[in-house]
């Protein structure tokens, strides 16, 4: 049974990287191709500092972060850089506009950032490339410091 479940987590653990990273490279290629003026005048309408570095830093971190999420290398730390793009996108963009996506509310951003948040806690999983750069684990072996009788 243990095996079966590990399996299923694996199963699990490759359709949401496979899933979340599709959708960011999608998503940041698409904006990256059409161009990135449109970002920056929302991010500028918004009143964030800085709009053309978060433009291009969101582009960046969809397109090669989603492609490393694809093949499960760095699974932890990209997943934690699309969490925090999120939330500042629920912050910054979309609270104001209520829960759901047809009124561009926090619906879409909420549920990319609670699937990156399952790759943060339980990373790519065995079907990775992180899983290659693991070390094996040995069994704890029990270790007494307290000397016996002399």
């Amino acid at each position: 049974m243990k095996v079966f479940l590990a399996v299923v987590r694996d199963i699990g653990l490759l359709v949401a990287r496979l899933t979340l990273g599709l959708i960011l490279v999608a998503h940041g290629w698409y904006r990256f191709t059409a161009g990135i003026a449109p970002t920056i005048t929302v991010l500028t309408n918004a009143g964030l500092p800085e709009p053309q570095l978060f433009a291009w830093g969101a582009t960046i971190l969809e397109v090669v972060g989603g492609a490393l999420l694809v093949f499960g290398l760095l699974t932890p730390v990209v997943a934690a850089f699309v969490v925090a793009e999120q939330v500042m996108v629920i912050a910054w963009l979309r609270w104001h506009n209520g829960i759901w996506q047809i009124n561009n509310g926090i619906e879409y951003p909420v549920v990319l950032a609670v699937l990156a948040l399952v790759l943060v806690v339980f990373g790519s999983g065995r079907t990775g490339v992180d899983a290659l750069f693991r070390r094996g684990r040995r069994p704890a072996t029990p270790r007494s410091y307290v000397s016996g009788p002399t």
